[in-house]
């Protein structure tokens, strides 16, 4: 992604759809993310055309045990597969280029379909204590109280 995508970002973020289970950050936020060392930000695209299907956010917390955290995937059009090979691309990156352990996110209880997307791509629910769940919240993301933490681990 760059300064140029934000744009198409933005208008993807701030559809009404997306509002109850991503973030609305505006341009300069988005902008002070993309220039920090410890984050990527990703256009989703098709590959026969190059044509943008979504982005992602992810944040390298391998530091604070967590792998790679993504911290906002949206796309245009739901239900196409294209999520799925998103997360799959990731995953391969992570495990293959950074050597992480894992793949993290949070995502809202009541957004079923994500939850249905990340499960198939092999993501599970990570159990935390409340002092594992605090930690992660102090050092990786503030993301809502009523969120699932999910993880993706290295193939064995």
């Amino acid at each position: 992604m760059t300064p140029s995508d934000l744009d198409y970002v933005l208008a993807l973020e701030h559809r009404e759809e997306h509002k109850a289970f991503i973030g609305q950050w505006p341009g300069e936020e988005h902008e002070r993310s993309m220039a920090r060392a410890d984050r990527e930000h990703l256009i989703i695209t098709r590959a026969d055309d190059h044509a943008s299907l979504g982005y992602c956010i992810c944040y390298d917390v391998a530091a604070r045990g967590f792998g790679i955290y993504i911290k906002r995937i949206a796309l245009d059009v739901k239900s196409t597969g294209a999520g799925r090979l998103a997360l799959a691309e990731l995953a391969a990156r992570a495990f293959d280029e950074r050597r992480v352990d894992m793949v993290t996110l949070a995502v809202r209880k009541d957004n079923l379909r994500a939850q249905r997307a990340y499960r198939a791509a092999g993501f599970v629910e990570l159990i935390q204590s409340p002092a594992e769940r605090r930690e992660m919240l102090n050092t990786v993301d503030r993301f809502f109280d009523d969120c699932l933490v999910m993880v993706l681990r290295r193939p064995a």
